[in-house]
């Protein structure tokens, strides 16, 4: 397990690590069970703190701070799940064992499809409510209606989640239409814990404006897109909260999209805290006042083959497709490009994940792929697209620069960012797309990562394909861990070589910097867990 210096362990699957910050890199991440903090600079040299109130100030790369509905962190304003909100329960990353959070106990009852969970008393929510199981079955059915959550994520829980059902003050029953395989340990789904009263009389978009929740920080205010201020909602000493709280006192989360703003900011003590470029390590490692830290396999990136069915394209071929692989320079772009915040991978899972068993990925050589491209009818080469999103420009001309040299003329497709999330979602993208996606989201079931495949953005290629409908119900039919990584395994092989519509090229490991003001913090936990330094 891993230990943020004077903080409880804090890794769950159901929430995401900064998932702010990644989405506007379209890194979307999370809780790694393994993390790396404290590479690089002594972050203190003579550093003498100044008076209280201590304000920590987080950059991060851009993108939407908030959801379908204002900051509701259930509707996709990820950036409130891990400061804000707070869960029932999640699991050690190493045990996969349950944690409990705002649950005191929990049961599960696989016959009749339903579990049980007893709240902690005397809960407050940040306006002093308190919570009760009235709350936490109206936060779990809440996640059915498409008007407050949208349409992805309204469809996706109803295929799960049936009702949720008050038996007393203090426990609740969630009856599930499907519970996943008997080998899981915990719920399918984890709801952030809502006021059912409060949002009754204020109405959802008042509340989404201005969150009220349980977590250890609360909302002061914010700004679409720019920033959103927090404040610590509990005193360290004598509080009720199920972990340790922040030991500074405000917390200003602040879009700044340039990487070299960023970096620039942290440097002048702007920053305190912020996610960085790969281009920026070697400028962090050599400062003495910066501390780097990465977070270790917090996704993966491939890339689609959007037309791989379509007999009309080179791509339809999986000579062609294997050309592809062969032809990207993996390990000499991960060092160059990306400074080793990425690594060569040929996984579809994480290897922190049920299933897992390392897949070596293909290595460089061109000269079989030019063989290939020339078995397959296109001794020449051939023209085709390659989609990204402008975050990725960097290493998207170098993918783009590899396949030039075996006669792949890819022409560079950058997008804004949501331009490109849209098209991707929409399948209006041809040729190749470089993607995040499967998302490894930190989870230790492969049901919750290979659902992407069937539905959601994630799916636009896959959605249709009934052998992948089949794979995804052969791992929730198993009864063991041991049939459920078999099961992962076979989907794996279905994805990547029977079907092939999909080549795994990186897990990231995603950079972050911090500042002389910051003592300690590791991003494989969120970032209220970052120390503060006190001398």
């Amino acid at each position: 397990m891993i230990h943020v210096k004077n903080r409880k362990s804090w890794v769950t699957g159901g929430f995401l690590v900064l998932v702010a910050a990644l989405i506007g890199a379209l890194v979307l991440t999370a809780c790694a069970p393994s993390g790396n903090g404290g590479n690089g600079g002594n972050g203190g040299n003579g550093y003498e703190p100044p008076p209280r109130p201590w304000v920590v100030r987080y950059g991060y790369s851009g993108g939407s701070m908030s959801g379908y509905l204002g900051l509701d962190p259930m509707s996709g304003a990820e950036i409130l799940k891990s400061l804000s909100g707070d869960i029932l329960s999640g699991f050690d990353a190493e045990t996969h064992e349950p944690i409990l959070y705002l649950a005191t106990r929990e049961e599960a009852n696989r016959e009749e499809l339903h579990t049980d969970h007893w709240i902690r008393e005397g809960v407050p929510f940040h306006n002093g409510d308190i919570m009760t199981a009235e709350d936490v079955a109206f936060s779990y059915n809440r996640m059915q209606d498409s008007d407050i959550v949208g349409a992805a994520a309204s469809v996706t829980w109803s295929i799960f989640l049936d009702e949720a059902e008050v038996i007393d003050d203090h426990q609740v029953r969630l009856h599930w239409r499907g519970m996943g395989s008997p080998a899981r340990t915990v719920n399918p789904f984890q709801a952030i814990i809502v006021p059912e009263n409060y949002i009754e009389e204020v109405g959802w978009e008042a509340w989404a404006e201005s969150p009220v929740l349980s977590g250890p920080l609360k909302v002061v205010d914010w700004e679409h897109d720019i920033y959103v201020h927090f404040e610590k909602a509990f005193p360290e000493e004598g509080h009720w909260y199920w972990g340790d709280v922040p030991n500074y006192d405000e917390l200003i989360i602040e879009a700044v999209p340039e990487a070299a703003t960023r970096l620039a900011k942290l440097k002048t003590g702007e920053l305190d805290i912020a996610s960085i470029s790969s281009a920026n390590v070697p400028d962090v490692e050599s400062d003495p006042n910066l501390t780097l830290a990465t977070l270790q396999y917090s996704g993966v990136w491939c890339i689609l083959f959007c037309d791989y069915d379509d007999p009309g394209t080179p791509l339809s071929d999986p000579r062609v497709r294997e050309a592809v692989s062969l032809a990207i320079d993996r390990e000499g772009i991960a060092e160059n490009v990306l400074y080793n915040t990425a690594e060569p991978w040929g996984n579809y899972w994480a290897p922190y994940m049920l299933g897992y068993e390392h897949r070596e990925p293909d290595p460089y050589d061109p000269d079989e792929a030019r063989r290939l491209l020339e078995e397959a009818g296109y001794p020449d080469g051939f023209d085709t697209y390659f989609h990204y999103p402008n975050s990725q420009e960097v290493v998207a001309q170098a993918v783009i620069a590899s396949l030039l040299e075996v006669g792949i003329r890819a022409q560079a497709q950058p997008y804004e960012v949501m331009t490109w999330y849209e098209k991707y979602q929409n399948d209006q993208l041809d040729g190749m797309s470089y993607t995040p996606q499967p998302l490894w989201g930190g989870t230790y079931y492969p049901d919750e990562c290979f659902d992407q495949e069937l539905r959601g953005w994630g799916a636009p290629v896959s959605g249709d394909i009934p052998e992948i409908q089949e794979a995804f119900n052969q791992i929730l039919a198993t009864e063991t861990e041991e049939e459920m990584a078999a099961a992962a395994q076979a989907a794996e092989e279905l994805v990547l070589d029977e079907l092939g519509y999909k080549l795994v090229v990186w897990a990231t490991h995603s950079p972050f910097a911090y500042g002389p003001t910051i003592e300690d913090w590791d991003p494989a936990f969120p970032l209220f867990t970052a120390t503060y330094r006190e001398s």
